[in-house]
């Protein structure tokens, strides 16, 4: 019996677009308490074309913005806004969630100095 459609974006969103040897890195992920080793996808160009608020840092203190993609299969759990992660020993803030067909779309913000 064919697959239908659901299974096989699971089985394309694993082996081609989260795929680790091909656009993806394994990533150790911390949310909610949780660890995870996963295929994610970082792009920091992404997240330079949103347009953003301006904002009152203190002086010397930046936003650093990145947008991470991995896959709900992976994570088992849609992160929520306005919660922190951590990606490789690097703590973001969720800007912004966007999940659709079993992939998440996270928007992170980081204060650097």
């Amino acid at each position: 019996m064919a697959a239908g459609f659901k299974e096989q974006v699971k089985r394309d969103i694993a082996a081609v677009f989260n795929n680790a040897d091909e656009h993806a890195d394994k990533v150790n992920v911390k949310y909610n308490g949780r660890e995870y080793s996963i295929s994610v996808i970082i792009d920091s160009a992404e997240a330079r074309e949103r347009v953003k608020p301006s904002t009152d840092h203190s002086e010397g203190i930046f936003a650093a913005d990145i947008t991470a993609y991995m896959s709900f299969y992976d994570l088992g759990i849609v992160p929520r806004k306005n919660t922190p992660i951590v990606l490789d020993g690097t703590s973001y803030n969720i800007a912004h969630v966007a999940y659709d067909m079993g992939e998440i779309t996270l928007d992170l913000e980081m204060l650097d100095e």
